[in-house]
């Protein structure tokens, strides 16, 4: 079997435990529910569920999967088309997409001291989790790298774009919200009464899913135990995003060296957490801000959160289960 086949068939094989797990959806109740329609598929490198509810949803499953495969295409830095690849090729790039992700997210990299940031793409690549050969990077090999990662450098003008020399550029942490911020803008003006439209660890909750408006209730995956989640957050409508030390990983010497980089020190995050979960009302911001509050840990992150009215879930190594801001949540294990 070819290394490309084996690959899928290692994706496909977890869609039903993360259906249960990072990206399930807990249904209370089936008190005059509209029509659902689902789709399941892969893109981004994830898992991605599409569930609409209404008469005319099924019309509309291939339009919101039409609109995250098209992001993926313009963000992605592992697909050589892309406006991102291309900006890593040339320095500059013109993109209204990339400008407005990176306008979003600038300030978050402000806010915590350079620990986020998105020009951390040639570490990413050092570290690369997706290779089956699992190495620690030597330290020269983390400081050469390291000494290209500065946010500040990214000059922005309208559409265009352009980064330092030496740079590139990985939205890997916040193209997954992105996707679900793109399925929202069409789903205002379809007509769907509601819809869940998970990306890999970033979900939307739009509309009511019923005529009596009963709240979504969107599981948090248990960061130990695959096939379990340790509470369930009941939402009306909004974007939540986990980034957690289970995603990619592997263990060396005892050691978990998970995918989340401090871009401060060019290796994993070590701040204590397992997980970080983030509620908030935009997806592109709850996917970064999960990131940057589990590479600051917990106390660091409040301001964070405050910054952008947003609440968030932390557990630790130990699973101690904490939260912030104004979330309604259910601990269940």
């Amino acid at each position: 079997m070819s290394k490309k086949k084996k690959i899928v068939l290692s994706v496909l094989s977890v869609v039903i435990v993360a259906a249960v797990t990072a990206a399930a959806i807990v249904f209370a109740g089936y008190k005059k529910e509209y029509t659902l329609k689902e789709k399941n598929s892969l893109s981004m490198g994830s898992i991605v569920t599409i569930k609409l509810y209404g008469d005319d949803a099924f019309k509309k499953l291939d339009v919101v999967k039409g609109l995250i495969d098209n992001l993926d295409k313009e963000i992605s830095r592992k697909i050589d088309s892309s406006a991102v690849s291309s900006l890593n090729k040339n320095g500059e790039v013109k993109s209204a997409t990339v400008s407005d992700i990176l306008l979003k997210c600038r300030k978050i990299s402000e806010m915590s001291g350079g620990a986020f940031d998105l020009t951390v793409g040639r570490l990413s690549s050092l570290w690369d989790f997706d290779d089956d050969v699992k190495k620690v990077p030597s330290e020269a090999e983390i400081k050469k790298e390291l000494s290209t990662v500065d946010y500040e450098k990214i000059a922005i003008n309208g559409a265009n774009v352009a980064i330092g020399k030496g740079q590139t550029l990985d939205l890997g942490s916040v193209g997954k919200g992105a996707a679900c911020d793109a399925a929202k803008a069409y789903l205002q003006k379809s007509g769907v009464k509601g819809a869940v439209v998970s990306v890999g660890g970033s979900i939307l909750a739009f509309g009511k899913r019923n005529k009596i408006g009963d709240k979504w209730r969107i599981a948090v995956r248990h960061p130990r135990e695959e096939n379990a989640y340790i509470g369930v957050i009941n939402l009306s409508e909004g974007f939540v995003s986990t980034s957690g030390d289970y995603e990619k990983y592997f263990e060396k010497d005892g050691k978990r060296y998970h995918h989340i980089l401090d871009a401060n020190t060019g290796y994993p995050a070590d701040s204590g957490l397992s997980s970080v979960t983030v509620v908030c009302d935009s997806g592109t911001l709850s996917d970064a801000l999960s990131t940057a509050c589990f590479i600051l840990g917990e106390e660091k992150s409040k301001a964070l959160l405050d910054e952008y009215s947003a609440a968030a879930i932390f557990i630790d190594k130990d699973l101690n289960v904490s939260t912030y801001g104004e979330i309604d949540f259910e601990k269940t294990a």
